[in-house]
């Protein structure tokens, strides 16, 4: 059940590629907005300095404070500019969710016309789960320093290594199953809402719920096998990046494209497990017809 999940995933995945492009172009419009300002200012300080050519080799720590210093104002407004981005870039995510969601559920209206139309449709609905996600999360990252204090509060008499390895291990892995279930939770909220084209967060929330606590082991397992390829694509990445020489310069152009490509496959498992989650809700849900 697992891998057909997993592959009609996939099917869905590609037979709507083009949308991992709109997903690209919309990061790379991100990204430019965040740079261009860094850019300027790196500009100014080394078109005409002989530190330019040292730099591109490895990073000088004295340059790095001087240019901190020097342009402390500036620097000083790049934190506003970047949480607003990042507001932005997550109201954009929420209607390209829905869009994605609606594409999944019905295949042959895959039309880009149908996918802003269904974002534009679910967009507040599932702004709003995310919010209560959020809160949650927030709650959850509140237990885990209460519980980090606690930790440190047993064994600062104990002297032993070994047993507080056990202890911040058995925190990290409940705080990654915590944010598991909830991102779970939260994921397949929205795809309620949509498939079911509800409005009440209340009802959709409880009957999720419910259905994860039914079908939690496949959920789950589809969750993790999905996240794990996305894992592994971070690590080819990084592994491959160790052997690139920084010098030629033009051998950035080469990290650059690696990096492109890294975004372009994430994007594409954000795109499979929306499908994965449309396509296992629709199945076990799907009404039973008695012979």
């Amino acid at each position: 059940m697992i891998r057909e999940i997993l592959r009609e995933g996939w099917r869905l995945v590609t037979k709507n590629c083009f949308y991992v492009f709109l997903l690209w172009g919309t990061n790379i419009i991100f990204s430019l907005v965040l740079t261009i300002p860094i850019l300027s200012l790196l500009q100014d300080n080394l078109s005409h300095s002989l530190w330019s050519s040292k730099l591109a080799v490895e990073l000088d720590y004295f340059w790095l404070l001087q240019f901190q210093h020097s342009n402390e104002n500036l620097l000083d407004k790049l934190p506003i500019l970047l949480f607003g981005i990042i507001g932005l870039n997550i109201l954009i995510q929420k209607l390209y969710q829905g869009g994605l969601i609606a594409v999944f559920n019905n295949p042959k209206k895959n039309h880009v016309s149908d996918f802003f139309y269904s974002g534009v449709k679910y967009w507040y609905r599932f702004l709003k789960v995310s919010f209560v996600a959020i809160l949650l999360l927030a709650i959850i990252f509140l237990l885990n320093s209460k519980l980090d204090s606690l930790i440190e509060y047993l064994t600062k008499d104990l002297n032993s290594v070994l047993l507080d390895l056990i202890f911040r291990s058995i925190r990290y892995v409940t705080l990654l199953f915590a944010i598991g279930v909830i991102s779970i939770l939260s994921e397949y909220t929205q795809v309620f809402l949509a498939l079911k084209d509800s409005r009440k967060i209340r009802t959709a929330i409880k009957f999720t719920f419910g259905f994860i606590r039914r079908k939690f082991f496949l959920i789950f397992i589809t969750y993790l096998i999905v996240a794990i390829f996305g894992g592994l694509g971070a690590i080819v990445y990084n592994v491959v990046a160790i052997f690139i020489p920084r010098s030629p310069f033009y051998f950035l152009i080469l990290t650059f494209i690696l990096q492109q490509m890294l975004i372009i496959f994430r994007l594409a498992i954000t795109m499979w497990l929306y499908a994965t989650e449309v396509y296992l809700f629709n199945d076990q849900e799907a009404e039973v017809i008695q012979k």
